[in-house]
């Protein structure tokens, strides 16, 4: 029997020492009423006075909107003004994004750092009555557990049962984002910033349609092929690079294309609703439409998120066709050698790798989804 106290029997002991030194569990209780009465927006203020003054893209500046919306939103469910948590409202709101919303687990403390900024902001400000010396967003932090999906292996799904999953995809966009990342081994954000300047694919009418398609500099002499940057919003490849698109995705991105609403957006892929740039949660969807509950998350393994094609891309060229390490990393985006500079050797400096190395390999080696 483990000898670690319960959250019951550890809630009671912390009551008693707050009693017996004369504190407050819960100090910004008392000033709920207050925040209620007030019109001020003490978001407002912060998104005023801090945000306003540095110099952000414009979507950073709409993350910090949506956190505080999904904030307060969380917080009325609560009945509570979101200016003032508990410990207990922070970590019920941190389990509410891992598991009512199956956000991954550095989107859920991306989000409490956003909230954490808010509130130090109010911490510094004397117009407000957070008292220096307590913080409910640093000390949930401490208290929620965001390793134990990450400790998990994805499941191993055999490629018969991946082109059974992609055949009862019926919606051509959500096929052709399945697809592209498990082939391409691309991230939620690198799909969502993916633009049609990008996208290199030799077909007239495709290209009659799209005149932007495939002019992207970077795309020059190189045909059906896509340039996935490293410095858009979100992207977090440490490189550039050009990856190759064989025939079977070449069909499903143009079968998506030609359908694909016309507003002008530079965006591959828009939502179904707004005929926007996706976003990170709207690439996750199809995943889980196409894939739950058969591959929720199990004792054993993670759940299948969007995040699982590029386990599958990089374990398929590594362990299934032994393809060099330097060479997997250039299609991952990764530097060559070790991603700590203090390890890198001087022979690290001198590996190189560019398109044309993995080019006709690719094309000639890649799995077939069959769609």
């Amino acid at each position: 029997m483990s000898d670690t106290p319960d959250a019951e029997t550890t809630d009671a002991q912390r009551a008693e020492l707050a009693a017996a030194f004369g504190k407050e569990l819960d100090p910004l209780a008392e000033y709920e009423a207050t925040f209620q009465q007030a019109d001020a927006d003490p978001f407002a203020l912060f998104t005023a006075e801090v945000l306003a003054t540095r110099d952000i893209s414009t979507r950073t500046r709409e993350g910090y909107d949506r956190v505080f919306r999904q904030w307060r939103e969380f917080m009325a469910d609560q009945g509570r003004h979101p200016a003032c948590p508990s410990e207990g409202h922070v970590k019920g709101f941190a389990r509410h994004e891992l598991d009512t919303k199956d956000n991954h687990p550095d989107t859920v403390k991306e989000k409490l750092r956003k909230l954490n900024n808010a509130y130090t902001y109010w911490q510094d400000d004397p117009t407000f009555p957070h008292p220096q010396d307590h913080n409910p967003i640093n000390l949930a932090k401490t208290k929620v557990t965001f390793a134990d999906v990450e400790s998990k292996e994805p499941p191993r799904i055999p490629l018969a049962d991946l082109r059974d999953v992609l055949e009862d995809v019926t919606h051509v966009r959500d096929r052709a984002i399945i697809a592209l990342q498990l082939k391409l081994g691309l991230r939620a954000t690198e799909v969502c910033n993916l633009q049609l300047s990008d996208i290199d694919i030799q077909n007239a009418d495709l290209r009659e349609h799209y005149p932007e398609l495939g002019s992207n500099p970077r795309l020059e002499g190189r045909q059906n092929a896509v340039y996935v940057p490293h410095d858009r919003e979100g992207n977090k490849s440490q490189r550039p690079r050009l990856l190759p698109l064989d025939d079977e995705l070449r069909r499903v991105l143009l079968r998506y294309l030609l359908i694909r609403p016309d507003t002008g957006e530079p965006w591959v892929f828009l939502s179904l609703t707004r005929h926007e740039q996706l976003r990170k949660q709207d690439i996750n969807q199809p995943w889980k439409d196409a894939f739950r509950p058969e591959y929720a998350e199990t004792e054993q393994h993670r759940a299948v998120t969007s995040h699982y094609g590029r386990h599958h891309f990089t374990t398929y060229w590594r362990v299934e066709e032994n393809l060099n390490r330097e060479l997997i990393k250039y299609m991952r985006g990764d530097t060559a050698g070790s991603m700590s500079i203090q390890e890198r050797g001087a022979i690290d400096e001198y590996i190189h790798t560019y398109y044309e190395d993995i080019r006709d390999l690719y094309r000639e080696n890649v799995f077939k989804l069959n769609v």
